[in-house]
């Protein structure tokens, strides 16, 4: 370095280019190194975001067909209100099957019981009502319930519970679906994100349920900031240090829960990867340096030395020597410059055919970019159509692709927002007889039928319409601009019409028939869920009269149902504010020429109630599943009045309590009975229940265990209303009753006609032969009574003998009767 002076063109040449060269790599490397970690971060979170969607997916793929299961089956009870413990069970095993088989199905009665699917064993102390799920249902009667993630104890598996309140006739409980994390933790357990990121499963307070190694499950790993951590990470991602080590968090929130879904990409890992993508780049800047610097010293030699020797030419022509030349021979100073020239034309065509060779490779680069760019838009072209299949599939029934129910409230809601003004009939289709046709010929005959009726009513006249298919066997029209209840009526018509011949299917003719309901916007509801439901009265009352036609919704249906309203509210308020009361009829014995039973009667005392006669309020309770506590009051009631009664009487006399059909259907209702009897003392053969024909009928054998485990107990049996039912003779030999009760329609008609007179005697008889006491009930004149005398009847009922009483005046007629037949 000596020769290298501070004024020198080599040094500053020198430093100028080592200047240039240093200044280029620095800023090619921050450009480079700014570039690769977008790059690298963009391809983690892509990463990232792929997991958390496939992860998504899959957990609301589940929880849908969960919540999808639970209103098929709440629909199935709205279908099938009486359904028999038998064929409950045979329903939840059916929809046990269908199930995923990472989840149970149970149902749990507001009375206490419990149905399972498939056998399900749970412990004799499970009790659904102080499950959590069951709690939710209650309280949120309205919509599908979910709870949080909780260790089930009966199987040792984290679980979470789907729920539904049902409020059917005879069904009045909460459906339950457990659902096991089990096999989608295995997803979020083999999920990765590069190779130090992982997903975590969080609960709604923060803790982990589930994360790809298992180390953090049960931790609570952001404590206070949790929930204003999760609100920003679902926006973008947000960093955060677990363990010491700092992570991008990524969240999604599942709407059933509120249970999290976080993806985490490792920090580290990104640097790590910067790191190692942008060392060749260091390394081929240090070398591209060193080259150009020795290669800016030789140059900077080259053109010092023809330089210095032109300085000497000039200064020869500067002293006036005009003869000299810049020979290349001469000057080797020149001639090394040529061949330096000579050399770097080489060198040039050397690297052009470098840079031919390498814009070779770079088109080949770029055609396989261009593979892969063509690739990427192939797949986005799939993933559009599978997008559009999936909105599709989430707004239109899979078999008819028709509107589903969540469609079609959407629709109605916005013709009832965007055109206030224009009349709208909605149209409730209900197919009759649907199920047996599924039972007989197939569930695969049955979706071909209604594929079918789904095609017919596509194509009814009306122009304007959209149509849906809302359950099974169950379609929804809406008509827009409806002129006049009569246009209304005619579609309703035309729509029955199409039934008429009958619908082919594999050679095959059906004779389906449809009940159908309408209702008109704005004449019957105001709102889409009020239209809906009217229209299914309308077409519930269309059903009930008969099937195959229709029915317009009108006031007589609208006073029918308040006045449900009315009674089931008040049938609640009397049990709850003592405003029921019973009533005793004295039973008559011809034999002993005294009463020797009474018959409890219920009344009512509530305001509320007394504009309804009783038989009203029985079927309502009947039909809201009341009649099971009010029988409960009755028979309690009952015996507590006939133990006070006979305390004051030498001769007891026994009660008769009459059991609706629904309480008999009933699992626990020998218990019931028995419970009652144990509480309140009384003895067992002092009392009587009365039952109809008709509720034996329903499950005989089932009933007739029940009867007999009675009869065990010391209760007697008697048959309530007797020849206007079955009346079979196979089955009141077998049936383990004491008496029977003639019905008043035939008491009635005993003076008027000789027939109902013989038929009378013939029933006396026939009880008489194989071993049963007979009651006549509905007795009023003297010579009713002298003709049940004549032909032996045994007890008469009625108001020649005594109309019914309250508990004081019955309690006066029974002490008087005692005291006399006494002197």
């Amino acid at each position: 370095m000596a020769g290298l002076r501070t004024k020198s063109i080599k040094l500053w040449a020198i430093l100028l280019i080592l200047f240039m060269c240093i200044t280029t790599m620095t800023l090619f490397g921050f450009i480079a190194s700014q570039s690769l970690k977008k790059n690298i971060e963009l391809q983690y979170k892509q990463e990232s975001q792929s997991v958390l969607n496939r992860t998504v997916t899959s957990f609301e793929s589940s929880f849908n067909a969960v919540e999808k299961f639970l209103e098929q089956i709440e629909q199935t009870f709205i279908m099938q209100p009486k359904m028999t413990t038998e064929e409950l069970g045979l329903l939840f095993n059916t929809y046990q099957n269908i199930m995923p088989s990472n989840s149970s199905l149970i149902y749990g009665h507001i009375n206490g019981h419990l149905y399972t699917g498939n056998n399900l064993v749970v412990p004799n102390d499970f009790s659904p009502i102080k499950r959590e799920w069951y709690k939710k249902a209650i309280v949120n009667k309205e919509g599908i319930n979910w709870t949080e993630p909780y260790l089930d104890y009966f199987n040792q598996n984290i679980v979470i519970t789907a729920s539904q309140y049902v409020n059917g006739q005879n069904h009045d409980g909460v459906i339950g679906i457990d659902f096991k994390l089990n096999e989608l933790s295995k997803i979020i357990s083999n999920s990765m994100i590069g190779e130090d990121g992982f997903v975590l499963l969080l609960n709604q307070n923060g803790t982990v349920i589930a994360n790809g190694d298992n180390y953090l499950i049960g931790e609570t790993l952001f404590d206070e900031q949790y929930n204003l951590l999760i609100e920003e990470s679902r926006k973008s991602y947000v960093s955060y240090s677990i363990d010491e080590q700092q992570y991008l968090l990524h969240s999604y929130q599942l709407r059933q829960n509120g249970m999290n879904i976080v993806t985490a990409i490792s920090k580290d890992e990104l640097d790590a990867k910067l790191i190692q993508n942008l060392f060749p780049i260091l390394v081929a800047g240090v070398i591209c340096i060193l080259i150009f610097s020795i290669i800016g010293y030789g140059i900077t030699l080259l053109w010092t030395r023809p330089l210095k020797k032109l300085g000497i030419l000039m200064n020869h022509v500067e002293n006036g020597n005009y003869q000299v030349r810049a020979n290349v021979k001469s000057y080797q100073e020149v001639t090394r410059l040529a061949k330096g020239f000579n050399s770097m034309i080489r060198a040039i065509k050397k690297r052009d055919r470098e840079l031919i060779f390498s814009n070779s490779e770079l088109k080949r680069t770029e055609e396989q970019l261009r593979s892969k760019y063509d690739e990427l838009k192939e797949s986005q072209r799939v993933l559009k159509l599978s997008e559009e299949k999936v909105a599709h599939l989430a707004s239109h029934d899979s078999l008819t692709g028709l509107l589903n129910r969540r469609r079609l409230n959407e629709e109605l809601n916005k013709s009832i927002i965007n055109y206030k003004d224009c009349p709208i009939a909605v149209i409730f289709i209900d197919l009759d007889n649907f199920k047996m046709i599924n039972d007989t010929l197939g569930h695969s005959f049955g979706d071909q039928l209604i594929i079918k009726v789904a095609e017919m009513l596509k194509n009814i006249s009306p122009p304007y319409k959209q149509v849906a298919r809302i359950s099974g066997d169950e379609f929804i029209l809406i008509i827009h601009d409806v002129e006049s209840e009569k246009q209304a009526g005619e579609i309703a018509k035309e729509i029955v019409e199409l039934f008429d011949t009958g619908i082919a299917i594999d050679s095959k003719i059906l004779n389906v028939t449809a009940s159908i309901g309408v209702a008109l916007y704005p004449k019957h509801a105001l709102t889409a869920e009020d239209l809906l439901k009217t229209a299914d009265m309308a077409m519930y009352r269309a059903k009930g009269s008969g099937k195959n036609g229709y029915r317009l919704f009108d006031e007589s249906i609208q006073q029918e149902i308040e006045e449900k309203t009315v009674i089931e509210s008040g049938i609640r308020n009397s049990l709850e504010t003592n405003g029921l009361e019973l009533h005793f009829q004295p039973l008559y014995s011809t034999n002993h020429n005294k009463i020797t039973s009474i018959e409890a009667l219920l009344r009512v005392k509530s305001p509320d109630l007394m504009k309804f006669g009783i038989q009203k309020i029985i079927q309502i309770a009947e039909v809201t599943g009341q009649i099971i506590e009010i029988d409960n009051w009755v028979l309690e009631n009952a015996c507590r009045a006939i133990i006070r009664i006979n305390k004051q009487l030498l001769d007891p006399v026994k009660i008769s309590v009459n059991i609706s059909p629904v309480h008999i259907m009933q699992q626990d209702f020998v218990e019931n009975v028995r419970g009652i009897v144990e509480n309140t003392g009384i003895p067992p053969e002092w009392l009587q229940l009365e039952i109809t024909e008709t509720s034996l009928m329903k499950s005989f054998e089932t009933n007739l265990k029940k009867l007999e485990l009675l009869k065990q107990l010391g209760i007697s049996i008697h048959l309530d209303d007797f020849g206007t039912g079955y009346s079979s003779l196979s089955y009141l030999n077998s049936l383990p009753i004491d008496r029977v009760k003639i019905d008043k329609s035939f008491v009635d008609m005993m003076l008027k006609s000789e027939k109902e007179r013989r038929i009378i005697e013939t029933i006396i008889s026939l009880a008489h032969n194989i071993g049963l006491q007979v009651v006549a009930e509905g007795v009023e004149y003297k010579e009713q009574l002298e003709m049940l005398i004549k032909y032996n009847c045994e007890l008469v009922q009625g108001y020649y003998i005594s109309k019914p009483l309250n508990y004081e005046q019955i309690a006066v007629r029974l002490l008087e009767e005692d005291v006399t037949s006494i002197n």
